[in-house]
């Protein structure tokens, strides 16, 4: 039983970053998977997002910004995430556009600002602030696994290369 236990170990080790490869493909589908719904809906459906934006409780002026700038953002980060040299970063900007939507979203759901009218697009017309909440928080540790996983194994195999 030892030896198969060694045998495994052995494999896991030398094979460690292909898993680790494969673990961050997946969390990236599957953020690439949701920026495009998102970013899509808000293209497509454009003149809803802009009136929607113009309801949320953000200062005047970076409204405009944001309608324009958001979907070039999301598709921005499709992009990232879909080529292997850019990965990490698309992790990273995903993380972190996911962690706003997050902490807006708790902010929404506790009504500090009152009520407020979900912007996301289409996706998530038909949830609550509350599971809005839930869903980007899991979303954003997915973004942050995915990112650990691109790191550690550019680290294991840049170590490798060295010995």
């Amino acid at each position: 039983m030892k030896v198969l236990a060694g045998d495994i170990n052995k494999h896991f080790r030398q094979h460690l970053t292909i898993y680790l490869d494969a673990l961050a493909v997946l969390c990236a589908a599957l953020l690439i998977y949701l920026f495009v719904q998102t970013a899509l809906s808000k293209v497509l459906h454009h003149a809803v997002f802009r009136i929607q934006m113009g309801k949320q409780p953000l200062p005047g002026w970076s409204k405009p910004l944001l309608v324009y700038a958001l979907p070039v953002i999301e598709w921005a980060t499709v992009l990232l995430l879909l080529l292997r040299r850019t990965r990490l970063w698309g992790l990273l900007l995903a993380g972190s556009l996911l962690f706003a939507y997050t902490v807006y979203a708790y902010l929404a759901y506790k009504e500090v600002y009152g009520y407020v009218i979900c912007a996301c697009g289409k996706v998530f017309e038909d949830m609550g602030w509350r599971e809005h909440f839930y869903f980007n928080a899991i979303h954003t540790l997915v973004a942050l696994a995915g990112f650990y996983f691109v790191y550690k194994s550019k680290t294991l195999k840049a170590n490798n290369k060295k010995e």
